[in-house]
């Protein structure tokens, strides 16, 4: 078959992959006080809707209001009404939504569980473009599933940052990347201020030349306008999702650069969609160690034993994380 027929087949079949949902959006809207906020549903693990046994844990964070027993783990209760620093109304938070992300599983207390929304990456907004609107540190971006109505997203990894404190330095590499690798010029595209920071640092320190975007959108940018010998993405990114960002960089004329996908989602459903858009690696977060030893084989021009298989649904339906 003719190469370009091959690679215009491929152009379609990737570009179809990613308008079939496999990168869609999908929100549970919550309320805190009232307020609506959103987490991405591949972030949740269970919802518990009634709590009524807990345990409070002295010395801890003070918007952690206790711990409860689920299987084997025992998970913190993350009061979001007083992390948010917002006015707590008179309400029963009974609620919890468990997530589970950098191998930790953490609940949130809320008021109530609306609905699960269904978005593009490109319809999150950027808080930059509404900063006279919102007011608070955590908020990354915003959803709107109607005109008038806004959904709040939060900076989950930077608040589970913010609460253990010794997870950045317990995850802090100790891997040396070879000298004759120094000042390779590497673009990060990663919307969590905290993840970013960690990264610059990492890689500053390893002798890379590094160059951060805050989102897949600013990253296309800098890409088109610059030289790079390695790129490292974040999936979750307001305006150009990384698996999008994926994608052009292959479509482009610099597309035999190595792209690693970095995701806090670390199912064999993302790893397939990683691997299907034809990035070299997945690395989930915060394995920094893993990290350095990826971009160190990519830079040097070695395989990679990318592990993402069949594509996986997420294991409990949707229905069944609404209250019935």
């Amino acid at each position: 078959m003719d190469n370009n027929i091959t690679n215009i087949n491929e152009k379609i079949e990737a570009e179809s992959y990613l308008k079939t949902g496999s990168n869609e959006l999908r929100v549970l809207e919550y309320r805190v006080s009232g307020i609506s906020f959103g987490i991405n549903i591949l972030k949740v693990s269970k919802i518990v809707n009634e709590l009524t046994d807990f345990t409070k844990v002295p010395e801890t964070h003070p918007t952690i209001t206790g711990v409860f027993k689920d299987m084997d783990h025992l998970i913190p209760i993350v009061d979001l009404a007083k992390l948010l620093n917002i006015e707590n109304e008179k309400t029963c938070r009974e609620k919890v939504i468990v997530t589970e992300f950098f191998g930790i599983r953490t609940g949130f207390q809320v008021d109530r569980l609306d609905w699960i929304h269904h978005f593009k990456w490109e319809d999150v907004i950027d808080t930059e473009q509404v900063f006279n609107k919102i007011d608070q540190p955590y908020v990354l971006g915003i959803v709107k599933p109607t005109e008038e109505k806004m959904i709040q997203l939060l900076d989950y990894e930077t608040i589970l940052l913010t609460l253990n404190p010794d997870l950045a330095k317990n995850n802090k590499s100790e891997y040396k990347i070879e000298e004759s690798l120094h000042n390779k010029k590497i673009l990060i595209a990663e919307d969590s201020p905290a993840v970013r920071s960690m990264l610059i640092n990492e890689l500053t320190e390893n002798g890379f030349d590094v160059k951060a975007a805050s989102d897949g959108k600013q990253g296309w940018d800098y890409y088109q306008k610059e030289d790079f010998d390695l790129v490292i993405c974040d999936v979750e990114m307001p305006q150009m999702d990384g698996l999008a960002l994926t994608l052009k960089i292959r479509q482009s004329q610099k597309s035999d650069i190595p792209v690693i996908v970095y995701s806090s989602i670390g199912d064999i459903g993302m790893k397939s969609r990683a691997k299907f858009l034809k990035a070299d690696a997945h690395i989930t977060k915060l394995n920094l160690d893993k990290l350095l030893v990826t971009v160190e084989k990519l830079l040097k021009g070695e395989n990679i034993n990318f592990n993402g298989k069949n594509d996986q649904e997420i294991t409990e339906s949707e229905e069944n994380l609404l209250p019935v």
